[in-house]
């Protein structure tokens, strides 16, 4: 018998030929890129000769405008008014026509909200004049579009102010003098000054109880509530008072007295629209006009147990207060 040899084929070493392949991925990634930074480079290339050929066309000046600086800005503002109350849907032009009387408007600007593009109700103008603006302030409070435009100057916003720091709210805020309303009631300045003891701080309650308020009323308030007055009004009595602000005039019986002096109040009741009404009236309060009796309690005075009992019957009370038989008297 023959030997036979076997022979095994060899293995082939297959790794050499990944490294290949990887490495020859790796160049084909790198060749793209350089492409790609080609192409950018000759699209930057292109825009540099538009742009130069748009100066060159232009005379080389530059079409974009200068910088605004803060003085430049502070001198528009110098000659812009603030329009407040404008309708939604008014337009540049139509506010233009409104204001060109007064002068040459270089601008109008209309302010949006930058999220639903919506006007807020205000604008801006601009004139090529400041002495346009004194024109511009007469038209205050006229109609346009139906409604009352609200005229002012414009102010220079300044940087830093009206900002908060953080979540706290802090920071610089700007403080801006708000006039007093027109139907504020200002009472006049003593027209002598205080005494020394009293600015020393000797005898002051006894100084306020003798130069608060007018004369007027300080000699109301002697005729109607001070005890040793003939002509002091008592609880029970039915009371008309006229005073500055709504309501006009307030009907009703007095309930109570406080004499607190200066502080001196009092208390009175009536049915409205079936509800019944307590107010507290302050004497000497610069909104209480005049004190009018409609009439005397019964028998000269009654007891204040029985007006809280009164209370409980509107019917009663209402027909009291409502009575306006007798002659009224006024202090």
């Amino acid at each position: 018998m023959t030997d036979v040899q076997t022979t095994k084929p060899p293995v082939a070493d297959t790794q050499p030929d990944t490294v290949i392949d990887d490495a020859e991925e790796e160049d084909k990634e790198i060749m793209l890129m350089k492409k790609r930074v080609e192409e950018m480079e000759k699209e930057a290339m292109k825009l540099r000769e538009m742009q130069a050929e748009q100066e060159h066309a232009n005379g080389g000046i530059d079409t974009g405008g200068p910088m605004e600086t803060d003085e430049d800005k502070s001198a528009a503002d110098g000659r812009s008014i603030y329009v407040g109350n404008v309708d939604y849907s008014a337009t540049p032009e139509e506010i233009q026509g409104h204001f060109q009387s007064c002068g040459v408007i270089n601008r109008v600007t209309i302010l949006c909200d930058k999220f639903t593009g919506h006007p807020k109700g205000y604008a801006y103008v601009e004139f090529s004049e400041p002495e346009h603006v004194d024109a511009a302030l007469a038209m205050n409070d006229s109609l346009f579009r139906g409604r009352l435009i609200k005229v002012t100057a414009k102010r220079t916003n300044l940087p830093g102010f009206n900002r908060g720091r953080g979540r706290g709210g802090g920071g610089y805020r700007e403080t801006r003098v708000y006039p007093f309303s027109k139907t504020a009631i200002i009472p006049e300045p003593p027209k002598r000054p205080a005494p020394a003891s009293v600015r020393q701080g000797r005898g002051v309650m006894p100084y306020l109880m003798k130069s608060l308020g007018t004369p007027e009323k300080r000699a109301m308030r002697w005729e109607l509530f001070n005890r040793k007055s003939s002509n002091q009004i008592r609880v029970g009595s039915i009371l008309a008072v006229t005073m500055e602000h709504t309501p006009s005039i307030f009907t009703g019986v007095l309930i109570s007295i406080r004499r607190r002096g200066p502080d001196t109040s009092i208390l009175m009741r009536n049915i409205l629209q079936r509800t019944g009404v307590d107010m507290q009236i302050y004497v000497m309060s610069p909104h209480v006009k005049e004190i009018k009796v409609v009439r005397a309690p019964p028998k000269g005075r009654m007891k204040r147990a029985k007006l809280y009992y009164l209370r409980d019957e509107p019917e009663k009370m209402s027909q009291i207060a409502g009575s306006n038989k007798k002659k009224q008297k006024k202090f």
